[in-house]
């Protein structure tokens, strides 16, 4: 479920090229449903929201691979999956059947920051200073001294090859960290 027809028509186009692997229907007919994740930059939602609330099928977030937040936030509102926009057909369909089959599906449980060993101390601390949080406002939010904020800071600085603040907070918005609320 796409607003933008070239990315609906590329999507029908590559999952043609595996005939009787899949049938295109409407989205509120279908088992799986690929939904563009810039919808929840476009509306508020309720798009993905309407599709998660029905009983029956699947819904895998097309993700966009320079807003991964936007993956982020719909795997949060209960997208049960997704799967790169850059995906080659072949990847598409596999995902397509693997949701169908309730197979697992790349989701909410690919913990951020695994590919730089990132623990899950500074997974949570990256995300407070990505939401503009200050160090002393992480320590009190967190329960934890002044100091050891600014060692995991160090450590998750290093891990991800940043040297500044604002270089980390484009590092975890291009790897899936939710932007600040507007």
């Amino acid at each position: 479920m796409s607003h933008q027809e070239v990315l609906g028509k590329g999507l029908i186009a590559m999952l043609a090229e595996h005939p009787g692997r899949s049938v295109i229907v409407d989205a509120h007919d279908a088992d799986v449903v690929l939904y563009d994740v810039l919808g929840l930059h476009r509306n508020d939602g309720t798009d993905l929201d309407e599709l998660l609330g029905r009983d029956t099928g699947v819904v895998v977030a097309i993700s966009r691979d320079l807003r991964p937040d936007l993956r982020a936030r719909a795997l949060a509102r209960g997208a049960h999956g997704w799967v790169s926009m850059s995906a080659r057909s072949d990847e598409l369909i596999d995902v397509v059947e693997a949701a169908a089959s309730g197979a697992p599906l790349p989701g909410p449980d690919d913990p951020l920051g695994r590919e730089k060993g990132l623990t899950d101390r500074e997974v949570e601390v990256l995300s407070l200073v990505t939401q503009g949080l200050s160090n002393n406002e992480i320590a009190v939010r967190l329960f934890l001294s002044i100091n050891s904020v600014k060692s995991y800071i160090r450590s998750a600085y290093a891990k991800i090859g940043v040297r500044s603040r604002t270089q980390a907070v484009a590092w975890c918005l291009l790897h899936g960290f939710a932007p600040p609320e507007a």
